[in-house]
């Protein structure tokens, strides 16, 4: 276990590794920090054909003498598209995050933020989500025998409430949009003393387990840096994840390059692109948040410092950011069903529809790699794609 401190981005104020979720000089979201020169990297390679998430351990904060405690997730398939990357004349590639043990990209993070929790001694875990990120800590607390709270908003699907409630936790319906449930979650945790696991920036150790995403991409492609990679925001931890695991392969001097990352949102609810669209120096909250991409509907109220934390990564890598319109989403879930056999979620189709997007616009070029990452399964959310057009006989 390399990892050594936690430090503030923003003003480099550093702690030791605990379970804090704000710089106390500034305010802002921290960031696991390591001893890279004393990763042994021989050992790591080998790590690369694991196909698991904790096969990196080397670079994931639980200490040793600790188990993680894992539904074994991570080694998702990256898939080529069969149809949609042909008419947009670059190579498209889709991450298959819906392979997870709970059918979406949230077990990476949980598993980690879990673990950790389990490490600094937390008897129990809570969590505000738009649904996703609420079934999965669900079931690892389940698993670890572990006291759950979940804080969603009143409208999430049908199918994600049934698969909270089938863990066992105790399930908080919050009224309006997914801010109300963060501050609900926030405001729980401070009283009770639970650990608290929401994945946007405010858990530190959480956004480590988006970053093996970049390791399992290095992985499959045999060390060729993608140049794009496609990630759905709601805060956008995520994205920031996976371009903090290029930066550590990057030091490491095992890739030379860096991906440019281009961030997602639905024209319904997009703080975060339109804050690059308008060239803004930060990120403003989002007001009347309707969007059929419940998953990634994140108006950032009360903490739109992180949506500025992603776009300061999206900036970094030279990347964009894509609002994508309501219809054009649920074409691409429809798409995605019947031409690439892939039934996902609407937040997730936000991707594909920001493939093609990349595409009209220019920003990617014929015979370049693009990874579209799918983030939840259509099951979660099942009445988006029933009512899509059905272009495949057109």
């Amino acid at each position: 276990m390399h990892a050594t401190h936690l430090c503030c981005p923003r003003c480099r104020w550093e702690t030791e590794l605990k379970l804090v979720y704000s710089c106390e000089r500034c305010g802002f979201s921290l960031d696991v920090r390591y001893d890279y020169d004393s990763v042994d990297k021989s050992a790591l390679k080998a790590a690369f054909s694991g196909g698991r998430l904790w096969s990196f351990r080397e670079l994931l904060p639980l200490s040793a003498g600790y188990g993680p405690l894992t539904l074994l997730e991570g080694g998702t398939p990256l898939l080529p598209s069969v149809s949609l990357g042909k008419s947009f004349g670059f190579e498209l590639l889709f991450k298959d995050e819906t392979r997870n043990p709970t059918a979406s990209f949230k077990d990476r993070p949980n598993t980690v933020g879990i673990s950790m929790a389990r490490q600094f001694g937390a008897k129990a875990v809570a969590i505000a989500s738009t649904g996703n990120g609420a079934a999965s800590i669900s079931a690892y607390a389940a698993r670890g025998g572990m006291p759950c709270y979940v804080f969603v908003p009143e409208h999430t699907s049908a199918s994600k409430l049934l698969q909270i409630r089938s863990h066992g936790a105790e399930l908080v319906l919050t009224p309006g949009d997914y801010s109300a449930s963060f501050a609900a979650a926030q405001d729980a945790c401070l009283r009770e003393g639970w650990a608290n696991m929401t994945s946007t920036y405010l858990n530190p150790y959480t956004m480590e387990g988006d970053k093996t995403i970049a390791y399992e991409l290095f992985s499959r492609l045999e060390g060729r840096v993608p140049d794009w990679i496609i990630v759905p925001l709601g805060a956008g931890a995520m994205l920031t994840g996976v371009y903090k695991g290029y930066r550590e392969l990057q030091a490491l001097g095992f890739v030379s390059e860096l991906p440019r990352m281009c961030g997602v949102q639905a024209s319904g609810c997009a703080p975060i692109t339109r804050a690059w669209e308008e060239n803004l120096p930060e990120v403003l909250e989002w007001e009347n948040c309707e969007t059929v991409a419940h998953a990634i509907a994140d108006p950032l109220t009360g903490y739109a410092k992180d949506g500025t934390r992603t776009l300061t990564t999206i900036r970094e890598s030279n990347g964009c950011g894509i609002t994508a319109p309501e219809d054009d989403i649920i074409r691409h879930a429809a798409m995605l069903a019947r031409k690439e056999g892939l039934y996902v979620e609407a937040g997730a189709a936000s991707a594909s529809a920001a493939a093609e997007l990349l595409y009209k616009k220019g920003l990617a070029a014929h015979g370049q790699t693009v990874v579209a990452i799918i983030t939840g399964h259509g099951l979660k959310e099942n009445k988006i794609i029933g009512g899509a057009p059905d272009e495949s006989k057109g």
